[in-house]
């Protein structure tokens, strides 16, 4: 190696970090290594494995510009760390620590991805559009390497869907991630990183200024870390829902099934104490806008229910959700047009009426501890002001952290042990959106000592201090 330079490693906090993302960029000025000539070595002179995740080479082939990536390790109460990045004209050697993100084969039929990280074994699915859980796209698989259970019993539900403004009684209750299908590439795929852009368009539904758009998400995975990272961006629009303006914002649906009579998550926090609300009367009122509209038209529900392949007999409370929704939805077609139209926007004014004259629902509640959110009514809990959060199970000490980089008015979350559902959406009461769209979400599944020391530092990532370039001599 002819030339090296100086990194250093910053930790602020002095947390400690595990198996942490570091990324930075280089613009070689003095000397231009080769594109395979870089090693990054630590401080007891071992070299790590490294990635360049974005590059430019000059016409002789040789680098201009690299963005790295790698792994760092940090001790608590250590708050710097000095690498050294080695620059050859000949290609270095493997690293001594081995290993990285191995590309399984997929084993779902609309699988783009299976990876395993070193910390999580997960899926990424393009989506079949097929209506149900089981198409959406997203993470379809997902299990911890120590665990070994994947959180989504039967893959029949999906990580990282983007719903709001789109799952709305006012638009037709169209579902992006059951209704579309994902085209996903990949930005840079290596042993450190790889990173994938998913872009989604949106079917048409009912309203006029939710046509044409689409959904771009970009997700990171890292070798080693249990965090995962992911950027939406959804095309500006400006619509209202539950009766009140939005604009460019969206909800993002996290969703775990653990089986019946089986809670994999139940309890929910905040960082420093979380303000909710309880209960969700929503599924209830599409409940009861269907016994009322069979009452008024039973020819129309009944094809509406042969249609969607529903037993005429089964008593409508004893439905699984997905039945509500997809009765109303303008893509499934279960009901002819005027009379969809006419529902939905008796739903979204009942909603809205009943929901926010119900003085028990919007009592505030706060705590300090942990919400048991089963106890709840509807199993369900509106979170306020969320930024740092944290999904806990005292059985098993397993916890999904997750920190957001804008600060969420209204969560929706959901912990039902009778069908072992969790969600966990950024969405308040009447699906009204709340994620500002371009922003970006730190997620980590794991047991964690200190889940707020993990929240903190994904707030304030290990920072990089790059030194001048040195040239190696010969002694």
């Amino acid at each position: 190696m002819r030339h090296r330079i100086a990194v250093d490693v910053i930790d602020p906090l002095g947390l400690g970090r595990r198996a942490e993302p570091v990324e930075f960029s280089l613009n070689f000025v003095v000397y231009q290594p080769d594109p395979n000539g870089i090693a990054v070595i630590d401080e007891a002179g071992v070299r790590i494995s490294s990635q360049i995740v974005a590059a430019s080479e000059n016409s002789a082939g040789r680098l201009v510009f690299a963005t790295l990536c790698f792994i760092a390790e940090m001790p608590t109460g250590v708050t710097r760390k000095r690498y050294h990045v080695y620059l050859g004209d000949e290609p270095a050697t493997a690293p001594e620590d081995g290993g990285g993100i191995v590309r399984l084969k997929t084993e779902l039929s609309d699988g783009y991805r299976r990876l395993d990280t070193g910390a999580y074994i997960l899926e990424l699915c393009s989506g079949t559009a097929k209506g149900d859980g089981g198409s959406k796209w997203g993470i379809r698989h997902f299990e911890h390497k120590d665990q070994r259970i994947n959180l989504i019993s039967g893959n029949k539900n999906a990580f990282g869907g983007v719903y709001g403004p789109f799952f709305t009684p006012e638009n037709g209750l169209v579902n992006p991630p059951a209704h579309a299908l994902a085209e996903i590439e990949p930005v840079t795929e290596g042993p450190v990183k790889c990173q994938y852009r998913m872009r989604v368009k949106v079917p048409n539904g009912l309203r006029p200024e939710l046509k044409d758009k689409t959904i771009e998400v970009w997700w990171s995975f890292y070798h080693r870390s249990h965090w995962f990272v992911r950027t939406y961006m959804v095309d500006d629009y400006e619509s209202t829902v539950d009766g009140r303006p939005v604009k460019n914002r969206i909800t993002v649906g996290d969703e775990i099934e653990s089986g019946k009579k089986n809670l994999l998550l139940s309890t929910y926090r905040h960082h420093d104490g979380t303000g909710y609300r309880a209960g969700d009367l929503y599924a209830e009122i599409l409940l009861e806008r269907l016994k009322d509209l069979r009452s008024r038209n039973p020819a129309a529900v009944n094809a509406a229910m042969a249609k969607l392949g529903i037993d005429p007999k089964e008593d409508p409370a004893s439905w699984h959700w997905d039945n509500y929704w997809r009765m109303f939805c303008v893509i499934e077609g279960a009901l002819e047009g005027p009379v969809l139209e006419e529902e939905v926007d008796r739903i979204w004014r009942s909603a809205n009426q009943i929901v926010w004259s119900d003085k028990n629902h919007n009592l505030m509640k706060f705590t300090d501890d942990a919400v048991d959110v089963n106890r709840e009514p509807q199993q369900t809990i509106f979170p306020l002001n969320a930024q740092k959060t944290c999904e806990y199970s005292p059985l098993t000490g397993f916890s999904f952290v997750r920190y957001l980089n804008r600060p969420v008015p209204r969560m929706q979350i959901v912990q039902r042990y009778d069908s072992g559902w969790v969600n966990w959406g950024t969405n308040g009461e009447n699906e009204y959106p709340e994620l500002p769209s371009g922003s970006t979400i730190w997620s980590a599944y794991g047991q964690f000592p200190n889940w707020r020391a993990e929240a903190d530092c994904m707030e304030q990532p290990l920072a990089v201090a790059v030194g001048g370039i040195e040239k190696m001599y010969s002694l």
